[in-house]
């Protein structure tokens, strides 16, 4: 076998040139089809519901039992490049004997790890990616039923027992196969590359997780973390964040009871390590879009904390114009609409977290040193970024009842959310040079990530 390092770019050849993303029905077909073809190796497994009751699938592809990994796509129903990369690898290690054997490991293969979320997003999934065509058919649900964010954990106040059907599917996997290693595949949206990790790794492997993106143009994070809260470990590498880190942050900056606000429970993670102490997880968010300026290690002179104190002003303008919004739209929503459910609880928590993250500029001394330009843009891009997703789901939720009731004020305000997404897109094109990360670089970036730390184990 050659070198891990060969190895690695020996795969990312084969890597096909995707330009759009696969559906569930056929990923569901992708592996039947491959157990059709190789049921020496593998096996497909039906290991629980949808909340809509459809089936959940598991690919087992046995290697050896001295790794056992789990991998699931599609934690959050608007990132679908981790499905891609699990099936073009469920293909490469089935065909691959050789590869398979040298890693040792069974594989536990999830492709859409919430099926119902995904089908909602399918309506940009295929042709060229705009950032039009996402926002206006984005869904990702609120925590309280997002499978990654819904595994049972106690903590101070915080008690949490009301896993969605997709959560107690991987639950069951974790008490049964007790994996040593944790793949679950996100991606972000506008960002460079990062990596959450739950131990340190290697050096050869951290040379890896830098040089790829670097090569396919997708390089390392260098903007601000996604969360203030994040532990750095190294460059774009930071310690996997749980509920826990959450809830002592919120507490520190905020009068209320911290439960009240997360409203859900804790990561594959949190639950993974009561069932294996030892077990490694790992994340690797890649995006959609990219803009050089992420990769500007350059000091500006201005202080990070008045960068964020302006971002945060005109979040708190954005929040107060959706309020607005919302109060004409809840006349005639309700929970049951889906795109409406998303709006309304993404506002109820950023009312909350916008109060804590003033606190938190406000004090963090930190925030004293000099913004770069990677840290600048990227705190300023989110004020388009975020209010074009949210206006999405608004759009979302008019357009579904518009189509239902065909009532002239919800048509009216859809025309006006329409309006916003327009004029936040014609403003986005302006500030920002971005461009669209081609899908074979994303799903690349999360195969190098996936059998570097397998492979180094």
């Amino acid at each position: 076998m050659k070198d891990v390092h060969d190895l690695i770019y020996a795969l990312l050849e084969k890597v096909p040139a995707f330009t759009e993303f696969l559906t569930v029905d056929e990923l569901n077909e992708s592996s039947k089809n491959l157990v059709r073809k190789h049921g020496d190796v593998a096996e497909l497994v039906e290991v629980g519901t949808s909340r809509t009751g459809e089936p959940m699938y598991s690919l087992i592809i046995r290697g050896g039992e001295e790794r056992i990994v789990l991998a699931f796509g599609f934690p959050h129903p608007n990132e679908p490049v981790g499905s891609l990369a699990l099936d073009f690898l469920s293909w490469y290690l089935a065909k691959d004997k050789d590869l398979l054997k040298y890693l040792k490991a069974t594989w536990i293969i999830i492709k859409v790890a919430d099926a119902y979320g995904a089908r909602l997003n399918e309506g940009w999934f295929k042709g060229e990616f705009s950032l039009k065509k996402y926002v206006l058919n984005y869904y990702r649900p609120p925590g309280y039923k997002q499978v990654e964010w819904t595994f049972p954990i106690e903590y101070k106040t915080l008690k949490w027992n009301e896993p969605i059907p997709e959560t107690r599917a991987l639950m069951k996997l974790i008490d049964e196969w007790k994996p040593t290693h944790i793949y679950s595949l996100h991606n972000a949206g506008f960002t460079g590359t990062y990596y959450y990790v739950t131990k340190e790794l290697p050096p050869r492997v951290k040379e890896l997780m830098r040089e790829v993106p670097r090569e396919l143009q997708v390089p390392l994070h260098r903007g601000e973390p996604e969360m203030p809260y994040m532990k750095k470990l190294d460059e774009a590498i930071f310690r996997m964040p749980g509920t826990e880190e959450s809830y002592d942050w919120l507490e520190r900056h905020l009068d209320t009871d911290p439960a009240h606000v997360l409203k859900h429970g804790g990561s594959s993670y949190d639950y993974a390590k009561r069932v294996n102490p030892n077990v490694f997880e790992l994340v690797c968010e890649v995006p959609y879009l990219y803009d050089d300026r992420l990769d500007m290690d350059i000091e500006i002179g201005i202080p990070r904390r008045d960068v964020l104190r302006l971002v945060h002003e005109k979040m708190k303008q954005l929040l107060m114009d959706m309020r607005e919004l919302n109060e004409k739209m809840s006349k005639f929503m309700n929970y049951e609409n889906p795109f409406y459910e998303s709006f309304s609880e993404f506002l109820k928590f950023s009312e909350s977290y916008l109060k804590a993250e003033e606190k938190w500029i406000e004090t963090d001394p930190q925030l004293d040193e000099s913004a770069t330009v990677a840290q600048a843009f990227d705190a300023y891009k989110d004020i388009y970024f975020s209010g074009l997703l949210r206006y999405g789901l608004a759009h979302r939720a008019l357009s579904l009842e518009v189509k239902k009731h065909r009532n002239k004020k919800l048509e009216e305000l859809d025309k006006q959310v329409l309006g916003n997404i327009e004029r936040l897109l014609t403003k986005a094109g302006k500030l920002m040079k971005y461009r669209v990360v081609p899908v074979k670089n994303l799903v690349s970036i999360q195969l190098a990530a996936m059998i570097s730390t397998v492979a180094f184990a």
